[in-house]
């Protein structure tokens, strides 16, 4: 992009042109990391236009007023990560004590010429990256040195129309943020929900408990092993090899599209087998697909197949399980394995390495799968699916605003949208 394609009383200025110091580096040296103290922020730490505190380290107070001599961040300045994932940005929106590391960069505005949220998010834009990028360096990783940052050529407004855009991008941001706390709040509800509807049951009039390995559960439930009332079908492998005359291509489910409570088919990849392997292999509607391993907090993740995707099979590592309808509900026991009870059981007899764990089919064959009344299966499943319709339209409301802020994040910093009439009302 070049100045002739901006408003007219618009212009290009070099980034280093509009700070009040020089650019500079995070810290050099290595601190001694503690588990409490002063946050020490690393690159990781900034996404989404924000430095998250969440899982960073943490100094000694000592070591931070040594290292605050010589790079101390104040509200409303930039920091940018110079190393791996370049060109996150973020301002500075606290006043607490907090040092930063050498893979970010501090950048400090003259806010009399530029306002500090404008530049984040004029940084985060397409034009903004795009000149971080042809500034970064790639040796073992990308990397820009601050020399380099300070050469950035940004499209500048006067000073009244780029507090206007912050503001509108930021209203936007917050209706974001909004949402994305209903919707933990409301992921939050429905854990407390299962854990309550596999505890206590729906009908308060029985008040009796037995106790299991894996919590306390009604009295008048049944417990059998799920082979009783369900078939489990494994998936086929990959890479067998077979003459093409026997073979069908045919889109088939991975680990990646089954995740906790949902399924992801945004990306379905194509198996060749057998022709005479697919109704073998074949997933039916009302299938509960179930992963066989995995990180162990999400051992035994999945959800129901409503048969999205026309003549779908699934892989050896995914499980689908075929309940008997007058027994057992699909959409019950696909809630029953999400909760605490089906997860305990799955991590008790799960085969473990250092990061992962698995289960086989005699496992799945085995849990002890709570049995209530169809009716009282309907009862939970109904409530349970009020909480994922909630869920999946917040969900929704939060990818159509993320779309909304980028579309307009792109239209304003190049002046394709005219914020001129509401200047005035914002500066």
């Amino acid at each position: 992009m070049n100045e002739t394609q901006l408003p007219p009383h618009w212009k290009f200025v070099k980034l280093g042109d509009v700070v009040r110091e020089s650019i500079r580096d995070g810290v050099h040296q290595t601190p001694t990391y503690i588990n409490y103290g002063i946050p020490f922020i690393k690159g990781k730490d900034i996404f989404d236009n924000k430095v998250s505190f969440a899982n960073c380290s943490y100094i000694s107070l000592e070591e931070h007023l040594k290292i605050s001599k010589k790079v101390k961040p104040e509200l409303e300045d930039i920091l940018l990560t110079k190393v791996g994932t370049v060109g996150n940005v973020a301002i500075i929106e606290t006043s607490d004590n907090f040092s930063i590391f050498v893979q970010v960069a501090l950048i400090k505005p003259k806010l009399d010429e530029v306002d500090s949220r404008f530049l984040m998010y004029v940084l985060h834009s397409r034009c903004g990256q795009e000149e971080i990028a042809s500034k970064s360096s790639q040796s073992t990783m990308r990397f820009i040195g601050t020399q380099k940052i300070a050469t950035i050529k940004i499209p500048l407004p006067p000073l009244p129309e780029q507090k206007t855009i912050a503001h509108t991008l930021r209203t936007i941001q917050k209706a974001k943020e909004t949402r994305q706390r209903e919707l933990e709040l409301e992921r939050e509800r429905k854990a407390v929900l299962m854990q309550y509807l596999f505890t206590y049951g729906t009908n308060p009039q029985y008040n009796s408990f037995q106790k299991t390995r894996f919590g306390k559960v009604p009295q008048y439930w049944k417990t059998v092993p799920l082979e009783k009332c369900a078939s489990i079908q494994t998936g086929t492998a990959k890479g067998r090899k077979f003459p093409d005359s026997e073979t069908v291509i045919l889109p088939y489910l991975r680990v990646a599209n089954v995740q906790d409570g949902y399924l992801d088919l945004s990306e379905i990849k194509e198996i060749s087998i057998r022709k005479s392997e697919v109704k073998r292999y074949s997933l039916q509607v009302n299938d509960v697909v179930l992963t066989e391993g995995g990180d162990p907090d999400k051992l035994g993740r999945g959800f129901i197949w409503e048969g999205q995707i026309p003549n779908c099979i699934h892989q050896n590592h995914i499980f689908a399980v075929r309940t008997n309808r007058e027994i057992l509900l699909p959409e019950y026991l696909a809630y029953l394995v999400q909760s605490d009870y089906g997860k305990a059981y799955f991590l008790s007899v799960a085969h473990r390495t250092t990061n992962l764990a698995s289960i086989n089919s005699t496992k799945l064959k085995a849990f002890p799968t709570l049995v209530p009344d169809i009716s009282e299966q309907n009862k939970i499943v109904t409530i349970l699916q009020i909480c994922d319709r909630k869920i999946q339209a917040l969900e929704k409301e939060i990818a159509f605003t993320d779309e909304l802020f980028h579309a307009m994040l792109e239209q304003l910093m190049i002046g394709k949208i005219s914020t001129q009439p509401l200047t005035e009302t914002y500066v």
